[in-house]
């Protein structure tokens, strides 16, 4: 935002340097980016937030300067601001009088009707009939501050619709009236296939989506963005209908992306315009109009809703100190508050304020916003540096608590993993290239963009993303986890998931050896992940993922529950994002871990009797999973087996046949109370052989 200073020193006595009053702006919330030289008048360069539209003129500048010097705000004289009546949707039109003000009767019979049909989207609407003009170069005082601002000065009228948007901040347009069909104005939702041409002369395409200004037959403007070619005021117009309207600032940032079509205009009314300033803009352009183009105005219509009622927030001195760290008297929150051009008044308590806030700072909605305002005007600089003090809320029950997931994280991080945080929201892209379709993933009702459509349904898509960056940049060894929510695919609520993904040499310090990353590292990290967590086996079951590499993929369970899932990232999605190691990943159910975690936690002694070993090897059938035979070892040798472990697999050799491949365990059997004699041993060994090979057709070799 550009503000000339000699046009702001019109509204405010400026005492102060520019480089000073530059300072003591951007050290209240508005950043002085650049002090430019235009015609040897400085001019300030500003960078206003998003949520201070009020910032985006010259009298809401000129407000935060009087606020911040404690100088009188003075606004542009009164004299030619004419009051409008108001008048009920549609009600104006040929032979009407109500809500029609008339200084003398026109040199000819105009008639105007205004008719707002959608309301959601078009809160108020005011036409101003100015007839008699004379279209002409602006004054060379309007042309300098418009070039100042960074505007273009084209005609009397059309410059004085945009000084006035400099000064107030309130988008202006004005049209040719005797280029509307019918006398007519129709604030309406664009028709289907309908096209406008607008004022940089290209023919846009608009869909109903878009909210349009029509006459009887068809669109004129882009409401809120830009007019159209066919009603532009052009030397030869007698007649303006001079608009002010409240727009809503969603509706115009849609519109606008949509079009790939911005403006001044619609950069303001997409940050919010106040809703008073609607009618008092208006006023002030028609009198300048007035004044610069002859003519007489002869017609106000108001339509829509006026402005809705001021927020008031009862605001609790004591709270003040609490929030700020400084002690604040009554008289100067009165004083600072009433600066900003609020309503400060008693609220029944020497210690209680009630504030009513200007319709033009939409920001302020709660007592903390009140707060901030303090800070901003007595300056940061009084603030002194503290300790933050406070209290931690009672812990709160739940399926998975805070502390259930912090010590998840210290787990993983123990495990040698290193954690990630990535984005929740995702593009269509990312979901197809995981086999996940859209339609079933939660989608964003107004996403900022489209590579941000999507709720992630898992955490695969995050990872995969910090994946690539790492290898990018030279990472070898590739361990992360994430604990994070997600809204699984047909899911109506979301759930913290804890995802995996290892990829290149597992080497967690210097004193390991380097080993590949394989799927048996990905099983152990999760074996110890919910074996601390809930100290209970998890099962794996073979079973195809949509983004796993065929048969190298199974489901995870926790006794009889599905945990999640685990596998070999499919080489096409990695292939895709140009990374060329094998990647594993898995995803549990955190809540889940939370819920079965063991709340009685027992810890045994080592025993002092010894336990004795026996090792078996067998051929299976390549259709049974390794679990099926460990279950079914300790099912036969039950509690004497105090341990179950597997110690070689192998699938290729003469020794092995087709379809078969061969392990072997080695089993400790143990009772605390006593040694277990050795036929004790070889009886409960053979009655495991016998097990493997009644259940599971295993071949002892």
């Amino acid at each position: 935002m550009k503000i000339p200073l000699e046009w702001l020193k019109e509204c405010v006595t400026i005492r102060l340097k520019p480089e000073a009053l530059a300072e003591r702006l951007t050290m209240a919330g508005l950043e002085v980016v650049a002090i430019h030289d235009v015609d040897g008048q400085p001019v300030f360069d500003i960078e206003v937030t998003p949520n201070r539209p009020d910032c985006l003129s010259i009298i809401g500048i000129a407000r935060e300067v009087a606020a911040i010097t404690g100088q009188r705000l003075k606004l542009p004289s009164a004299k030619s601001w004419p009051a409008p009546a108001r008048v009920g949707p549609g009600e104006l039109g040929a032979g009407s009088k109500k809500g029609v003000r008339r200084r003398s009767a026109p040199s000819s019979q105009l008639l105007a009707k205004i008719l707002i049909e959608d309301k959601k989207h078009c809160q108020r609407y005011i036409g101003r009939l100015i007839d008699g003009v004379t279209i002409k170069p602006s004054p060379e005082w309007m042309q300098k501050r418009l070039i100042a601002c960074g505007a273009r000065p084209i005609n009397n009228v059309v410059d004085i619709t945009n000084y006035v948007l400099f000064e107030y901040g309130q988008p202006l347009h004005a049209f040719d009236f005797a280029k509307l069909s019918g006398g007519t104005i129709l604030v309406r939702a664009a028709r289907a296939n309908e096209s406008i041409t607008t004022l940089d002369g290209l023919k846009r395409t608009v869909t109903p989506e878009t909210l349009v200004i029509a006459d009887a037959k068809q669109a004129v403007a882009v409401a809120g963005i830009m007019g159209g070619m066919g009603s532009e005021v052009t030397p030869q117009t007698t007649t303006v209908l001079l608009e002010s309207a409240l727009f809503d600032p969603i509706s115009i940032r849609r519109t606008g992306r949509r079009l790939g079509l911005t403006s001044e205009s619609s950069y303001r009314f997409e940050r919010g315009v106040d809703p008073v300033g609607v009618a008092t803009a208006s006023a002030r352009a028609s009198g300048l109009i007035q004044e610069l183009a002859g003519g007489e105005e002869c017609r106000v219509i108001d339509v829509g809703q006026g402005p809705a009622a001021r927020t008031v927030i009862v605001m609790d001195g004591r709270r003040v100190k609490q929030r700020l760290g400084v002690p604040v008297s009554s008289s100067e929150i009165r004083t600072h508050l009433a600066r900003l051009g609020c309503l400060v008044a008693s609220s029944g308590s020497s210690e209680t304020v009630r504030v009513t806030v200007p319709s033009f700072r939409r920001d302020v909605t709660h007592e903390v916003d009140l707060h901030e305002e303090l800070a901003r005007l007595m300056g940061y600089e009084r603030i002194p540096a503290t300790v933050p003090t406070g209290s931690f809320p009672a812990r709160r029950a739940g399926s998975a608590t805070y502390a259930q997931r912090h010590e998840l994280q210290r787990l993983c991080a123990s495990l040698g993993l290193c954690e990630a945080k990535t984005w929740s929201l995702l593009s269509e892209q990312a979901l197809t290239r995981c086999g996940i379709s859209p339609t079933s993933a939660a989608r964003v009702s107004n996403p900022l963009s489209q590579d941000h459509a999507y709720v992630r349904p898992s955490l695969l898509m995050g990872l995969l993303q910090a994946l690539r960056h790492n290898v990018t940049h030279g990472a070898s060894s590739i361990r992360f986890f994430e604990l994070g929510a997600v809204v699984p695919p047909e899911a109506s609520a979301e759930r913290t998931q804890l995802g995996l993904l290892i990829s290149g040499t597992w080497l967690r310090d210097w004193s390991m050896k380097a080993q590949p990353s394989d799927f048996f590292l990905l099983k152990g990290l999760l074996e110890a992940i919910a074996g601390r967590a809930t100290q209970q086996p998890i099962h794996l079951t073979v079973q195809p993922h949509p983004w796993a590499e065929a048969g190298q993929s199974a489901t995870v369970l926790l006794g009889e529950r599905r945990l999640g899932a685990a596998g070999k990232i499919a080489p096409r999605i990695l292939a895709a994002l140009d990374v060329k190691h094998d990647a594993w990943f898995a995803e549990c159910d955190a809540d889940l871990l939370g819920v079965a975690r063991a709340t009685d936690r027992r810890v045994m002694a080592p025993s002092s009797i010894p336990a004795a070993k026996r090792d078996i090897s067998f051929l299976l059938d390549v259709s049974v999973a390794y679990a099926e035979a460990a279950r079914v070892i300790q099912q036969a040798a039950g509690p004497a087996a105090s341990q179950v472990e597997l110690i070689d697999r192998y699938d290729r050799g003469a020794q092995v046949p087709s379809g078969k491949y061969s392990l072997t365990f080695s089993i400790a059997y143990h009772d605390p109370a006593r040694t277990l004699a050795a036929d004790e041993v070889d009886a409960l060994h053979q009655r495991v052989a016998q097990a493997l090979a009644q259940h599971l057709g295993a071949v002892r070799r």
